[in-house]
């Protein structure tokens, strides 16, 4: 086995583990999905350093070895319980340089099979970079529909699907913002480039005729224009069905997020469903406040998209069935 692999070959080997060694605040800005952090420089010690290095070089590097050794020292012993010297596993730092290239001499000399990320994250980050940047392989199917519809369903329900709304954590909505805090920009855009590497080889992919922005993420253009331009099939529900969704969805949330969302859309809903909505909300009448928003706000400004077929949601089982089957006969 190679020791030393750019990106794309890292990628491609089938690795037990990736080891980040990049410090706690460089990790969690975004990383390599599915690696884990081994830092052999925490915060702190990597600030120090590299405050030092632009005075006294020589130093600093002696200082940050010093660092370096205490730390792979510890993480030695945790490695030795999560991986085989039996299995590849893979390891990188920011650049490829000092830091991840003295873990990998210990973890080789040991006798481990460890693979090194030529180039490190940011080697990786270009790779994920000119990937989004280009018009991506897979034969798309897409969801289009009615707020409450059920089309998050169907795309969590189905195998080959690409949930946008689960990556940006954010169901696109004046109101979706739910689902907690966003990821970064570069954590949202290798959770994509992971997952569109993870469907190409899927007969097709499903997914949901998202707007291109999502809260504060915006998709990237050969995508977003790539899914558009697929097959769409229409999503019908009734608004019982669908009132019952948003409530089962939404049902929880703050008062404070309500308000600030109902201050977002008021200039799109007549005044009268906006207080009505409000009144709802306040006395407790979920159904309501589902309904009034669907009919007099959602359903008005949502924009009519020309489909290929439509097809009514009864249950999750038929209506992936009837998908497959559309799927099978428009791409074959």
């Amino acid at each position: 086995m190679t020791k030393i692999i750019p990106p794309n070959s890292f990628l491609n080997q089938d690795l037990s583990l990736i080891i980040d060694v990049r410090s706690p605040r460089e990790y969690a800005e975004s990383h390599i999905v599915g690696a884990q952090n081994f830092p052999v420089l925490n915060d702190e010690e990597h600030q120090q350093i590299g405050t030092l290095y632009r005075t006294d070089s020589f130093k600093a590097k002696v200082l940050g070895a010093s660092f370096v050794s205490q730390n792979i020292a510890k993480h030695l012993l945790t490695l030795e319980t999560m991986v085989s010297p039996k299995k590849p596993f893979g390891i990188h730092c920011a650049r490829g340089g000092m830091r991840s290239r003295a873990f990998f001499m210990v973890l080789e000399a040991i006798g481990y099979q460890v693979v090194l990320l030529e180039g490190g994250y940011k080697a990786y980050r270009n790779e994920v970079l000119k990937y989004l940047d280009s018009f991506p392989p897979h034969r798309f199917v897409t969801l289009v529909g009615q707020t409450g519809s059920g089309k998050s369903e169907i795309i969590q329900g189905f195998r080959d699907s690409l949930d946008i709304e689960g990556i940006a954590k954010h169901l696109g909505s004046s109101f979706g913002a739910i689902c907690g805090e966003q990821p970064s920009v570069k954590s949202f855009q290798n959770l994509l480039f992971a997952r569109l590497k993870d469907l190409e080889n899927a007969p097709f992919v499903l997914v949901e005729g998202e707007s291109k922005k999502l809260g504060n993420l915006i998709l990237p253009t050969p995508l977003y224009q790539s899914y558009q331009k697929a097959p769409k099939i229409l999503i019908v529900a009734p608004l019982e069905q669908r009132v019952q969704r948003i409530v089962a969805q939404y049902g929880k949330i703050s008062l404070q997020f309500f308000e600030d969302s109902m201050q977002k859309i008021s200039p799109f809903m007549k005044k009268e469903f906006w207080y009505e909505a409000k009144k709802a909300f306040y006395v407790g009448d979920l159904m309501r406040v589902a309904e009034i928003l669907l009919v007099e706000y959602y359903d008005k400004v949502y924009k009519k998209e020309s489909y290929v077929c439509a097809i009514s949601y009864q249950n999750l089982s038929q209506v992936i069935t009837e998908i497959e089957a559309f799927a099978r006969e428009f791409y074959n």
